[in-house]
């Protein structure tokens, strides 16, 4: 029977959340990024859809 090791090191997840507080300035500019980001994600995907080669970046 094995046994317990008296020193276990607990697991990344053992340990709570830490809790991050951004100003209100900081949140939005990660949401405005949030969206850029996620706009991208649904462009290529329609893009790839649409047969589209994915191969091709937008240079502007």
């Amino acid at each position: 029977m094995p046994r317990k090791s008296q020193n276990r090191q607990p697991s990344l997840f053992d340990a709570p959340a830490p809790c991050v507080k951004l100003c209100p300035a900081r949140r939005n500019e990660l949401a405005s990024l949030l969206e850029a980001l996620l706009r991208e994600i649904a462009s290529a995907l329609v893009s790839v859809r649409s047969g589209e080669s994915s191969d091709e970046q937008d240079h502007r």
